[in-house]
Parts: C-alpha cells; sequence; structure tokens
C-alpha cells in the first residue's frame, strides 16, 4: 500500500521561500542548509521561550522575497551626514552615502558571505542563516572614531514579502561608533522582516545603537541582536517598538572581559491587538562588570506585551553590578501584559537587583493635573510622556525624541 506524505508547514514554507531565493542568489543552496532548517520547527505555545508568542500567522503563509524598487522614505525622517538604505532587504545605493576614512570599512554585506554553516536552535535564526539578503558590515579600526552617526534605513513593502537583512559590526580596540537604525513597513499588507545582528566589541570599543520600529497592521517584524563585550568596553542599546501587528525582540549580550558595562533599554506602545514580545539575556562571565537593563511598555486597547530578561552571573563574575527594572502601564482594561524578570546568581559577591510593576495610570495624579485645568486627556499624555521619558533620557541619539514623542502623541489620541 502505497503511502502518501503530507508535507508539514515547515516543508511548504520551506518549499515557497526555496523557490522564490533561486531569484537572489545565482548558485543552489547547499544541502546542509536544507537539512538543518528542515529539521527545526516553528514553536508553539508549548514552548516555554515562545509561551505567549504565536507563530502560526507567519508558518502558515507562503512568503517571497520581495521586490528592489525604491520605497519612499516615511515623513519625519531626519537627515543624516551618513546613511545606508535597502528596500525589502535589498541595498539601495542611490540613497545611501558611506564614509571614507582609514580604519574605517562600512560595506554592503552580500549573501555569499553570510551563506555558510552556523548552528542555530531557533528556527528564525536559522531562516536568516540560511537565506541571507543584502546587510552592511561595519569594522572600526584600532582607536577609530566615527564622528557622526550612520543612519541605517530597512524599508519594507509589498503583500506576503519577506525580507531578511543582516549586520555585522567589529569595533576594535578604543574604536567608537554610533548607529541610528530604522526599520519602516511602509504598507499595510502583509510583510515579514526577519533581521539578524551581531556585534563585537573590542577592549575599550564603544558601541552605541538605537533601533526604531514601526510596523504596520498586517506586518510581521522578527529582531535579534547578539553581542560579545570585552574589556573595558561599552555597549549601548535602545530599542523602541512604536507599531507593529507582531513584533519580536531577542537580544543576547555575552559580558566576556573585565569592567565591561552594557545599557539595555526599550519602549513599546501597542494598541488595538497588536503584539510586543521582548526576550532578553544578559551573561555575566568575567567579574567586575556592570549592566543596566529598563523596559518600560504603554499598553492600549486589547494589545498584548511580553517581556522576560534573564541575567546571568556565572561563578568567577564577582564584583559584579546587575540592575534590571520592567515598568508597564495598562491603559485599557482589556490590555495584557506578561512580565518575568529573572536573575540566575551563581556568585557570592554581586550587586544585583530586578523587579516589574503593571498597573493603570495612578488617579491621584491625574486628579492633580486636573484640578490645576488640564483635561483628562491632557493629563494622561503628560503621564505617559513622563513615564516614557525614563527610556527616552537613555537615547544616543537625541534628535530621534520627536519621532518617538510624536507616534506616542499619536496613539493615545
Amino acid at each position: 500500500m502505497e503511502v502518501t506524505h503530507t508535507p508539514t508547514k515547515e516543508e511548504k514554507f520551506l518549499d515557497s521561500i526555496c523557490d522564490s531565493y533561486k531569484n537572489i542568489v545565482s548558485s543552489a543552496l547547499p544541502d546542509e542548509v536544507l537539512n538543518r532548517f528542515s529539521d527545526l520547527k516553528f514553536p508553539t505555545s508549548k514552548t516555554e521561550f515562545y509561551k505567549y508568542t504565536r507563530t502560526g500567522q507567519i508558518s502558515n503563509k507562503e512568503w517571497r522575497f520581495g521586490s528592489d524598487e525604491q520605497i519612499p522614505f516615511p515623513s519625519g525622517l531626519p537627515d543624516a551626514k551618513y546613511r545606508m538604505v535597502f528596500n525589502n532587504g535589498f541595498f539601495d545605493e542611490e540613497r545611501s552615502l558611506l564614509p571614507q576614512g582609514d580604519g574605517i570599512t562600512i560595506k554592503v554585506l552580500t549573501p555569499s558571505e553570510v551563506l555558510k554553516q552556523i548552528d542555530a536552535e531557533d528556527i528564525f535564526s536559522a531562516l536568516n542563516q540560511s537565506f541571507p539578503q543584502e546587510g552592511y558590515s561595519i569594522h572600526i579600526g584600532k582607536n577609530k572614531v566615527l564622528e557622526d552617526a550612520l543612519q541605517v534605513v530597512f524599508l519594507y513593502s509589498g503583500d506576503l514579502t519577506f525580507a531578511q537583512p543582516r549586520s555585522v559590526i567589529d569595533v576594535e580596540n578604543n574604536g567608537q561608533v554610533t548607529i541610528e537604525e530604522f526599520h519602516f513597513h511602509e504598507t499595510e499588507s502583509r510583510v515579514f522582516a526577519n533581521v539578524s545582528n551581531h556585534f563585537n566589541v573590542a577592549d575599550g570599543g564603544h558601541l552605541k545603537l538605537d533601533i526604531i520600529q514601526n510596523g504596520s497592521e498586517a506586518g510581521f517584524h522578527f529582531h535579534e541582536i547578539f553581542c560579545n563585550q570585552f574589556g573595558n568596553s561599552t555597549y549601548a542599546q535602545n530599542t523602541f517598538t512604536l507599531r507593529g501587528n507582531w513584533t519580536r525582540n531577542n537580544s543576547w549580550v555575552y559580558l566576556k572581559g573585565e569592567n565591561g558595562e552594557s545599557h539595555v533599554n526599550g519602549f513599546y506602545i501597542p494598541n488595538g491587538k497588536e503584539h510586543v514580545d521582548n526576550h532578553t539575556i544578559i551573561d555575566h562571565e568575567v567579574a567586575h562588570c556592570e549592566s543596566n537593563e529598563l523596559y518600560r511598555g504603554v499598553l492600549l486597547d486589547k494589545s498584548t506585551g511580553v517581556f522576560n530578561g534573564k541575567v546571568f552571573v556565572r561563578q568567577d563574575a564577582q564584583k559584579t553590578n546587575a540592575f534590571q527594572s520592567n515598568g508597564n502601564i495598562i491603559v485599557h482594561d482589556t490590555a495584557t501584559m506578561n512580565s518575568k524578570p529573572e536573575l540566575e546568581i551563581y556568585a557570592d559577591d554581586v550587586k544585583c537587583s530586578h523587579g516589574s510593576t503593571t498597573g493603570q495610570l495612578d488617579e491621584s495624579a491625574m486628579f492633580y493635573l486636573m484640578a490645576r485645568g488640564l483635561s483628562r486627556d491632557s493629563a494622561r499624555k503628560m503621564l505617559i510622556g513622563a513615564f516614557a521619558e525614563d527610556v527616552l533620557a537613555e537615547l544616543n541619539n537625541e534628535h530621534l525624541r520627536g519621532i518617538i514623542e510624536d507616534t506616542i502623541h499619536q496613539k493615545l489620541d
């Protein structure tokens, strides 16, 4: 009796991606790449790491890589001395301006440079590693400083469009670089952006990164960041999720050298039925390091939010200072927030703390402001603005504040 094989959703997904990817790269994909991906499964609600984040809306669709045609810039995009632009994961040379300088190399990262065997336990990470598009590569040489921030703009459009940009940043000893990265879904159709960043910050190096995510009511955005830090280095990351149907941010920071300092912060303001999930891991592997983590969320309508932050302090990581805080305001009773800050400490000479608060606006503060002439709506906006200020104050690029504040006000109207 002949047995008919019914393709799994992973197989259907892989078939549609493979067919589309042939239009991007001329060479055939290595068998080991396809085999590695086919062994992975999309997470379900039974997968602890994705307990509150459903992936069925992604896995049940047949995605295809989008067009490289220019997508209009969104209104309000700030001017920049240096800029890289990507349309649906393809580099836009015409609208880009790269710095030139001794010891500083910024270039386009091509699929052929990424397409190699890399182990991955997460299916989204494996996707990006197996079917990479163009992205950017930055190398900051020893004692070199890029004085002005590099603006990187990722634009997405089309229906059932799949995009997989990737970036690699290497900062050598005492080098410095500041990045402002934008992700704009310029269509209300279904777009899936699967973004991967890999950073290495050597002794005395400094890397500053601000990310603004502005998705669409039908879009999906997955964003992972891996950062390795070494002695006396500083890494500062701020992620602002302003809009998007489904957003998942994974951040891993590994402190591998003494006197390293990490700052990982985020702000999110979902409305409607939007879903935002922030997962972070900060791993203190050695002594005399410090990490600070601050996430703030404002949830409206029937939106859902997730925060799961975990800090590891290894046995050799004595004299560690690690602080983690997640605060949330539930504006409407129909919104839901799941928060789980965690500390896992194996050293005994440390200063560590973590905390989480979720609640509604302070009615006594509302009454105080209204008694002084403010309307209820104005009082609410003022209190939420003050709540967001904790994260806004951490911006590496202060001129981005206006974009963020404008979006907050629009969502509160």
